[in-house]
């Protein structure tokens, strides 16, 4: 699945997504590049909503959430767990979601 499969099939997930708390959502990584194999993940972060609290079992349920409907590992963190060493990077190549 190319960037835009990827985008298209995310997108479709919004209502849900917002469902459990996120506010954005944003791809990085080789699906983000368009340097993606069929092996590679999908590598996301996020923005919770204003005043939501989320557990890092509720994470790993949006993590499992979209790995059923993509089909595809994927690797969440949210934003503001970047490393900062690295957040300039991923958040530069980020392609926003929603």
């Amino acid at each position: 699945m190319d960037s835009l499969g990827t985008l298209t099939q995310l997108r479709a997930l919004e209502p849900q997504l917002r469902q459990f708390g996120v506010a954005s959502l944003y791809l990085f990584g080789s699906r983000a590049k368009g340097g993606a194999s069929s092996a590679s993940d999908v590598d996301l972060f996020f923005e919770r909503q204003p005043g939501q609290r989320l557990s890092l079992l509720d994470v790993i349920g949006i993590r499992h959430f979209l790995e059923d409907h993509l089909h595809l590992p994927v690797d969440l963190i949210l934003r503001e767990s970047l490393h900062p060493m690295l957040r300039g990077d991923i958040e530069a190549e980020a392609v926003a979601v929603f």
